[in-house]
């Protein structure tokens, strides 16, 4: 019996030791950024606090910073420290400064910074902060707006309401009767158009943006059918999102056309736009 409590006290002791002889190495990292909203800023300050904490003394400091868009990788930094500021010792604090740009991410990527450290045994830590990109879609106005009616006649006129020339909100200016009846118009100073096959879908600031860039933008003249009897063109209702000179995205529905020698040669606009929009360049 006492044979076997010695044996039990010698494997006991030789747990400990073993024990307190493990070298580790810890990272800590705290940073109170886990989501960078697109639609809340053009940029996002980061600061990630970083401690290495290792028995036998830190050999190296890694620290990285990985873009993603799902698995894929999009952009990898590396951070430079110098050793000297912690070869050796048993802890060692710094910060991971940086600033998120919007126009360099999209909504659905991740962004992780990572830590690894060493110590003079060669064992390893490591710890990754991820942040998170999102952007909270910007909604339309949800009814139409007032007639806009465009035309090169002083005189002509739409139910009544007269034309202007026009319309810096919607892009659109209107040009003269090219005698097919159609009206040709064009864009803006600085504007241009997409047009679009269904607006079912376009119920934010994004998704008009998104329509724009997919598209192909009319610059020039464009002409528009308009309603006259007797004519091998008649109205048909059309769609398109404008860029316009305020760097504005608006969707705009071609209501009417008209060809008159009465009221005069028109044509009629409705738009939507986001109350508070968020340009985003072409």
């Amino acid at each position: 019996m006492k044979n076997l409590k010695i044996a039990m006290i010698l494997v006991a002791a030789v747990a400990f030791f073993c024990s307190c002889g493990e070298k580790t190495v810890t990272v800590d990292m705290t940073c109170e950024t886990i989501n960078y909203d697109l639609s809340s800023a053009a940029t996002m300050p980061v600061s990630i606090m970083c401690k290495v904490t290792a028995d036998a003394g830190i050999k190296t400091i890694e620290v990285s910073k990985v873009v993603k868009n799902g698995e894929e990788t999009v952009k990898t930094t590396a951070y430079e420290f110098e050793s000297s500021d912690y070869e050796g010792m048993a802890e060692y604090t710094f910060e991971i400064p940086d600033t998120l740009v919007k126009a360099d991410l999209a909504a659905g990527y991740t962004v992780d910074y990572s830590v690894v450290a060493a110590d003079k045994k060669d064992n390893q830590g490591s710890k990754t902060h991820t942040i998170t990109i999102t952007q909270t879609a910007t909604p339309i106005a949800a009814e139409w707006s007032e007639n806009i009616i465009l035309g090169n006649q002083n005189w002509a006129n739409y139910n009544g309401v007269t034309c202007k020339a026009k319309d810096e909100t919607i892009g659109v200016e209107a040009v003269g009767q090219d005698g097919n009846a159609n009206y040709k118009a064009k864009p803006t100073t600085g504007a241009s158009w997409v047009f679009v096959e269904s607006i079912e879908n376009l119920t934010s600031n994004e998704a008009l943006v998104e329509a724009f860039n997919n598209g192909t933008p009319v610059t020039g003249e464009y002409e528009f059918p308009t309603t006259n009897l007797g004519k091998s063109h008649p109205y048909s209702e059309l769609y398109f999102v404008s860029h316009n000179a305020a760097g504005e995205y608006v969707l705009v529905d071609y209501v009417a056309g008209q060809n008159s020698t009465t009221t005069g040669n028109v044509l009629v606009f409705k738009y939507k736009k986001a109350e508070t929009p968020a340009p985003a360049a072409k």
